[in-house]
């Protein structure tokens, strides 16, 4: 996650650093405490999803809490959700993560690292092209052509070096819909469901098409290491392709499908 937030911290915190207090203000979302108004219960209240046959153990009163969580760090002024701020006294007071570290750096050891996924909003750093649609499109799973063919997939993207990691593929976003209506990002996996299905769908065709193209290559050559190219540059266009969609997407809702 650290590539997320390098990345974040430089080329993109135009993204991130805006002043968040007026913006609040403006949709009238809060009041002049930063508390929140009817506008924001009520709209919390309308979108909070039917939770018949989910596993989800989050109540609507629990949301209400995580937002006024985000609106205290908000509060303290137009740098309250920035990117790479340091606040002075009050900090986080959780055992280990005391000091004047900078938000939104992902947490690494005792030493070093943020204050976690909960400050001074819940957010995550999203892979624009997601593992499990790797996994399951272009590795394979085993299928087709067999535990051989995903193994022989993965040495292949192995050697292209592309890192699924990399700054190229990473997005931070807030988790929430409450927060993402203010930053003006979509929601990452909102109300506590871990998962994103209609957005990491939509990239089925694209990426099966990549999968056809190394199984093309492997059935006419035993090493076709000649196309490590063409695999990095494909999956690192498909990455800021995603990229340019996902910042177009609409704020206070989660990730949609894209358009490839």
């Amino acid at each position: 996650m650290s590539n997320g937030y390098k990345v974040s911290l430089a080329e993109r915190s135009a993204l991130y650093n805006k002043d968040h207090q007026k913006i609040a203000q403006r949709m009238r979302l809060v009041g002049e405490d930063f508390g929140l108004r009817s506008k924001a219960l009520k709209r919390t209240w309308r979108r909070f999803p039917d939770s018949a046959g989910s596993k989800r153990k989050l109540t609507l009163s629990d949301f209400f809490k995580k937002a006024r969580s985000s609106l205290y760090w908000l509060s303290r002024g137009p740098e309250g959700w920035h990117i790479g701020a340091k606040h002075l006294s009050p900090v986080p007071n959780q055992r280990l993560k005391i000091g004047g570290r900078p938000q939104f750096q992902p947490r690494q050891n005792n030493l070093q690292g943020g204050y976690g996924a909960f400050y001074p909003y819940e957010h995550n750093y999203h892979h624009l092209i997601p593992i499990g649609a790797v996994e399951e499109w272009v590795v394979g799973n085993g299928s087709p052509g067999g535990t051989t063919r995903s193994d022989q997939v993965v040495k292949i993207i192995l050697i292209s070096r592309w890192n699924i990691n990399n700054e190229k593929n990473m997005i931070l976003l807030p988790q929430q819909e409450f927060e993402s209506l203010i930053v003006g990002l979509p929601a990452h996996c909102p109300w506590g469901v871990p998962k994103h299905a209609v957005y990491q769908a939509s990239l089925e065709d694209r990426l099966r098409k990549l999968r056809k193209m190394i199984d093309k290559e492997l059935r006419q050559k035993e090493h076709p290491k000649e196309i490590k190219v063409a695999i990095l540059n494909d999956l690192n266009a498909l990455s800021e392709t995603l990229l340019e969609q996902v910042k177009t997407m609409p704020a206070g809702a989660q990730l949609t499908a894209v358009i490839l």
